[in-house]
Order: C-alpha cells, then sequence, then structure tokens
C-alpha cells in the first residue's frame, strides 16, 4: 500500500489507498431442505487521487494490477469531480468493538446444527410451512493510509442468521421472516424462532378493517421506511445541493420533542460500527435529532467544505452515509401501547413503503404483514391494505408513543413507533 501511495503522489497532490479482505462462510435452507454450503473469499483495494483539485479514483480485486490501477485513477482524474478540501491527517481514534474471535472460529457443523434446528422448530409448528434459514459468518480487515500521515486499520466479523416461511393455503399467501445481524457471536436462536412462530400463530385468523384512520403501531423492522427519508434530509449531499428542507434549520424545532435520531458509529457489536469513516475521519455518537430538534447533517469531506462545515465522519467515499442509526426509546411498553389501542394496526412488514420524493416526506406503501388490533388485543391478519404519512408532519404533530424495548438489526436500532391517526386504505 506504501508503495502505491508513493507513486500515487508522483502524479498526484494528494492520495489515499484503501485495502480490505474478508472471508465468507454461509449455509442455507429453502423449502425446509439444504440449499447451499457456501465459502468465498476476496481482496479489494481502491485508490483515490487528487489532482489540480479533481478527485479520480479505481478499485481492483487483482493483486498486483497496482500500476493498472493507478493508470486507471489517474485518468479519471482528468474527468473528475472538482473537490476543495484536503485529505486529514493523523488524529485519536476510538475503537468500537467489532471483532469476535468466535465467529471466525465457528465451524461449519454448528452452522448447520443452527439452521436446521431453525427449520426444525418451524416445520414441528406447522408442516405446511416451507421454512427457510441461514447462518453466515464474515471475517476480515481493512486498513486506511493517505498522504496528509492518516493510517488506520481494524479488524472486523459479522455473524448473521435468518428464519423465514412461506405458506399458501386458502386465504393466500404468507411469508413472514426475520433476522440477525452482528459483530458477536451468538448460538441463541430461540428470539428467531419464537418471533417467526409467533407472527404465523397471529396471522392464521383473518381480520376485516374499513377505509380510514387508525392508531398504527410500527414494529421495530419498519420503522425504517419512517427514518429513511429523514436520512436522505440529514445527509449532506441533498442539503449542498439545495434539495433538503432541511437546510440552515439546525436547532429548529421540527419533532415532537420525544423523537431522537441518533448516528452511533461508536456501539459495540454492531455491523455499522468503526472509528474512521473512508476518508480517514474519526467519527462519533452524534444526534441528528435531539428531542425533536435538528442537530446535525452527515457530512463528508466534499459536502462539509460546500457547507463551510466540519466533517461528521460519515465519508463513504462516493457521499455522505449514515454509521449505525438508533431511534431512543420512550416511556411505555409495547404491551402497555397494545392495551390503549380500541382499534387499530400493527404493521410488521411493508412492501414498497419508500418515499419517490423523500424531500418531500410522503410515505406510503402495501402492508404486507399487518395485523387488526381490537381492545388492546391483535386478533388477526389484514390483507391488501396500504397505508400512508408523511414523516414531517406525523412525527411533529402525530407521534402517540415509543416504545421502551428496542431492537438491533444490523445496522440499526428502533423501538416501536405509534403514531395516532394513520390513513389506512383498502381493496375493494
Amino acid at each position: 500500500m506504501e508503495a502505491l501511495l508513493h507513486k500515487a503522489l508522483m502524479l498526484a497532490d494528494q492520495a489515499d489507498v484503501y485495502a480490505k479482505q474478508a472471508v465468507q462462510h454461509a449455509v442455507s435452507f429453502q423449502a425446509s431442505k439444504l440449499k447451499d454450503i457456501t465459502h468465498t473469499e476476496e481482496e479489494g483495494w481502491t485508490l483515490r487521487l487528487i489532482k489540480d483539485g479533481r478527485l479520480g479514483s479505481a478499485t481492483t480485486t487483482k493483486p498486483g494490477s497496482f500500476d493498472v490501477l493507478l493508470s486507471y485513477a489517474s485518468n479519471t482524474a482528468k474527468h473528475g469531480s472538482p473537490v476543495g478540501y484536503t485529505l486529514p491527517g493523523a488524529s485519536e481514534l476510538t475503537s468500537p468493538r467489532t471483532f469476535d474471535p468466535r465467529v471466525k472460529e465457528v465451524t461449519q457443523k454448528e452452522m448447520l446444527d443452527l439452521a436446521a434446528d431453525m427449520v426444525s422448530a418451524l416445520n414441528a409448528y406447522d408442516p405446511k410451512i416451507k421454512a427457510f434459514a441461514g447462518v453466515g459468518k464474515n471475517f476480515g480487515s481493512f486498513k486506511l493510509i493517505n498522504s496528509a500521515g492518516f493510517q488506520g486499520s481494524g479488524d472486523v466479523t459479522v455473524w448473521h442468521v435468518y428464519l423465514g416461511g412461506e405458506l399458501v393455503n386458502e386465504d393466500g399467501f404468507l411469508q413472514v421472516y426475520d433476522f440477525i445481524a452482528q459483530s458477536d457471536y451468538s448460538s441463541c436462536t430461540d428470539s428467531i424462532k419464537a418471533k417467526v412462530i409467533e407472527s404465523f400463530r397471529l396471522a392464521k385468523e383473518n381480520a376485516s378493517i374499513k377505509p380510514g384512520q387508525y392508531p398504527v403501531i410500527f414494529a421495530p423492522g419498519e420503522v425504517s421506511c419512517l427514518v429513511d427519508p429523514l436520512l436522505a434530509c440529514l445527509n449532506g449531499m441533498g442539503i449542498s445541493r439545495g434539495f433538503s428542507p432541511f437546510k440552515g434549520r439546525i436547532g429548529e424545532l421540527a419533532f415532537d420533542p420525544r423523537f431522537s435520531l441518533i448516528d452511533d458509529a461508536l456501539a459495540d457489536g454492531a455491523v455499522g460500527s468503526k472509528g474512521f469513516d473512508r476518508e480517514g475521519m474519526p467519527t462519533s455518537r452524534r444526534a441528528l435529532i435531539d428531542q425533536g430538534r435538528i442537530g446535525g447533517y452527515l457530512l463528508d469531506l466534499q459536502t462539509a467544505h460546500l457547507l463551510n462545515m466540519t466533517p461528521t465522519g460519515n465519508g463513504g467515499g462516493a457521499g455522505p452515509v449514515s454509521n449505525n442509526t438508533v431511534v431512543p426509546g420512550g416511556d411505555k411498553s409495547f404491551s402497555e401501547m397494545l392495551a390503549g389501542i380500541d382499534e387499530g394496526v400493527l404493521i410488521d412488514g411493508t412492501m414498497g413503503a419508500w418515499a419517490g420524493n423523500p424531500y418531500g416526506g410522503q410515505v406510503s406503501g402495501n402492508i404486507s404483514l399487518g395485523y387488526k388490533i381490537e381492545k388492546g388485543q391483535v386478533v388477526g391478519r389484514i390483507k391488501d391494505c396500504m397505508f400512508s404519512v408523511n414523516v414531517f408532519t406525523d412525527l411533529r404533530d402525530n407521534l402517540a408513543a415509543l416504545s421502551r424495548e428496542q431492537q438491533w438489526r444490523g445496522s440499526t436500532c428502533y423501538p416501536y413507533l405509534q403514531l395516532a391517526n394513520v390513513n389506512i386504505s383498502t381493496k375493494g
């Protein structure tokens, strides 16, 4: 890497080199039968050059092809995007826990046994369910060096487990799915099995609902459809280009004071954690929305330069990215939230729920897995329904509760989130 960086500086004013190595082992079941056992290894190098104020980059996965990499990066710099920043130098870094040696040591038999056990548990509940499951481990390392003197490296592991099932009967098609992804190894899959089996149990009965406005609880896995438009609006790319409605509004109370949104790169064991970003900036735990007030943006070197602000450790190499996204929980349990609803909806799965224009905040989509709530109890599955919200107004004026319970799912940690009145439409 050092030799490549030295050569790059003979052609450019600034440069950085990023290298990574990764190994993946995985087993998967489909239709309740073993489908695949896979093993892959990969290496990659990315070179970025800044020459005459323009950025060029190139990537290769072939060892020893550094001269070609240098040539490609130099050529792209001739027509690259103009930049006005300088690469960061050495700095003090915090190192969250991103590596668990047990992940690297787990055997193929252990992974097979865990996956087979999950499939057996789901089939024992209902043999008609076609189960799919998988267990995988990733481990590797990464390193970044640049011409300003920055050097950073780290080791990572990812342990991922998923279980789901498909059921086709006279009532139609039902799919249920849950997963965990984290840096730390865990042989306990009881929570995943319980969640999937409980979802199938709740969906056994069908419930009818009329079109209208209802209190709606979004399960932790579906809170992302409300948060993702906010992340787009808080991204420095949209801010610097003037697309985002949040430009120039730092410190303004824009949401319910109970609502906060955190970008946390330092959470131990989370898959998005890191001590420095792709550009060499130190990472941190930052409030993007702090008790309803807009607290800051996701900025890389370029967007920070354009906005005359400080980079925030969210550089992804091709624009700002979030690290781990956290919505802190509230003061009610999930069961208390349910108990307070006379008639409403629990959304546990959506399809196509994304804002076509995230800067407008409007989100709508099909409810692929939803349940009717009556007098504080989940009474059955609702079908052929859609929901529609505006995250700007609903998270400001319509937030009813946030649960104490929170669930980590990869790089997100969300509670159950209840809105007081949500438009629900049905077919027919």
